[in-house]
């Protein structure tokens, strides 16, 4: 073997987010909307005390979703803490969000990630119409269950039908 073969080629490093310093992670952070922003704060200790997520990034967010003609909620909002502000609308327009059930099926139609188009076949359309996903989360394992007996039930059904058709065959 020739001795150049042999060499070894320097391995770099894999960085992660966390080898970035401090000051890049405020930097970035200043670029998320409101829910992005929750989302970073609570992955883990060291975002919870850099990342904001005060007053103004919530009005902005709901200024971007008004001028959008998405839903807002209409009834009192407390922009004093996240926990105060996340009442049961918001949480459920964040839910719809990260399921990416309020974009658009177009090019750039994605509200997500910005200039990106939503994938049609995450969720079937059936399922994107409002109370839906909670029906079918509603129903948990029992719809699990039903739909695993129905499926014994109809395979044990044509089993059956096959064996009596054989042995009809073979009688004649």
């Amino acid at each position: 073997m020739d001795s150049s073969s042999l060499q070894e080629t320097p391995q770099t490093p894999s960085l992660s987010l966390m080898d970035l310093p401090t000051e890049l992670h405020l930097h970035i952070s200043t670029f998320l909307p409101y829910p992005d922003a929750l989302a970073l704060k609570h992955t883990c200790r060291h975002f919870y005390p850099i990342v904001y997520t005060g007053v103004h990034l919530k009005v902005d967010w709901f200024v971007e979703r008004f001028s959008q003609k998405l839903e807002c909620p209409m009834e009192k909002c407390s922009f004093r803490t996240d926990e105060a502000f996340c009442n049961k609308t918001i949480r459920g327009i964040m839910e719809r969000r990260r399921r990416h059930l309020e974009c658009a099926a177009r090019p750039g139609g994605c509200l997500v990630i910005e200039g990106r188009t939503c994938q049609k076949d995450l969720l079937p359309l059936w399922m994107k119409k409002r109370g839906r996903w909670e029906m079918v989360r509603s129903l948990g394992n029992e719809a699990l269950i039903h739909g695993l007996i129905f499926l014994c039930v109809y395979l044990l059904w044509n089993m059956s039908a096959r064996l009596l058709n054989r042995q009809a065959v073979m009688a004649t």
